[in-house]
């Protein structure tokens, strides 16, 4: 399959999975995502349960998204696709894994936490949602 194909293809999953998000990336913005050799989309099932998109830049990776299809999540997904993260960066030896969270998103927050996910900084009125502004959380995991 040509990756053009395979792009638009995961980027109809990643749509399915974000139905109901006020934060969607633009398809031609996720066509131009995928054109970087350094970003890399992790999934579990077809169709699809979750995803993760991440990125390698020098020795971290970064995880730009993570969504799990809302009838099912709190069964375990997230966590799956971030340990099958956490396995690719021990692999790849790279020495952290570090992303963003909402504050208001508690759920996620204490997953990274059991995941070994320490919080680092702050960034103030990043998020723009349905209850008004929240803060982001970065969070990082290290293996050094």
């Amino acid at each position: 399959m040509r990756k053009k194909n395979r792009i638009e293809k995961i980027y109809k999953e990643y749509l399915s999975v974000k139905e109901n998000n006020l934060n969607k990336w633009s398809e031609s913005f996720f066509l131009k995502l995928f054109l970087d050799k350094n970003i890399f989309f992790v999934s579990l099932n077809r169709p699809l349960d979750g995803y993760l998109i991440a990125r390698k830049t020098l020795d971290e990776y970064e995880v730009l998204t993570l969504a799990t299809d809302i009838n099912k999540r709190r069964r375990g997904i997230g966590t799956l696709l971030l340990t099958k993260l956490i396995n690719l960066a021990k692999k790849d030896k790279v020495f952290r894994i570090i992303l963003e969270v909402s504050e208001n998103n508690i759920a996620a927050v204490s997953m990274y936490q059991k995941l070994g996910f320490k919080k680092i900084s702050k960034r103030k009125n990043y998020y723009n949602n349905s209850e008004g502004f929240s803060d982001a959380h970065i969070m990082e995991k290290s293996f050094s």
